[in-house]
């Protein structure tokens, strides 16, 4: 899949508390682009459009959750990722002992674990270490309301990846519901469609990423 990021006029603010939603749900917790698998994302596209930086989740995005050790698609990608000479962090909010033991199959030099998304301080210090602009990195997660959020708090990229598990049975009852939600209500308004065969980025003209 060729992932294009596209900088886009900002939604104008109208008087409705309905226009008001749905400008924070655009401004705030529309992904880039969304895939059905990390095996879709095209990092020739990424590199032709200036990204240096991936910042990756662990959990229902590399790996499913609960998993024990590394995947042949996530040992894939990373392989794939390091041959194109792109810099790679693993950044999860799961414990030190999973993240650190994955990172070490998975021959990745770099992880945070414990990271509290969506709050971007651990991004942010990672951008920094890297020396590398947010137009620079793409984030890529399963989930809008921490690792979409997180990315537009830090003007980055992001790259929503469909969970490898529902949601319902890895997250508590109301994160699972939130998830649902501002799902729904993206693909509501067109902002991301759901589709296994999704071919390129969804965007609007009357949209734009923070």
């Amino acid at each position: 899949m060729t992932q294009k990021f596209k900088h886009e006029k900002k939604y104008s603010k109208q008087e409705s508390s309905n226009s008001f939603i749905l400008g924070f749900f655009v401004n705030y917790l529309k992904p880039s682009a969304y895939v059905t698998s990390i095996s879709e994302i095209d990092l020739d596209s990424l590199k032709e459009q200036g990204i240096k930086l991936i910042i990756c989740d662990l959990d229902n995005t590399l790996v499913p959750h609960y998993t024990k050790f590394p995947t042949r698609k996530s040992r894939e990608f990373i392989a794939e990722v390091k041959s194109k000479d792109l810099d790679f962090i693993l950044v999860s909010n799961n414990v030190s002992k999973r993240v650190s033991f994955f990172a070490e199959k998975l021959g990745v030099k770099k992880y945070i674990s414990n990271a509290k998304k969506p709050l971007p301080k651990a991004i942010k210090k990672s951008m920094i270490e890297k020396n590398v602009k947010p137009q620079e990195t793409v984030i890529i997660g399963d989930m809008l309301i921490t690792d979409t959020l997180a990315a537009n708090f830090v003007h980055a990229e992001s790259i929503l990846v469909q969970p490898l598990i529902d949601p319902e049975k890895t997250l508590d009852k109301f994160l699972s519901w939130m998830e649902k939600f501002v799902f729904k209500r993206l693909t509501k308004d067109n902002l991301i469609i759901k589709s296994e065969t999704i071919k390129k980025t969804i965007y609007s003209e009357d949209y734009e990423i923070l």
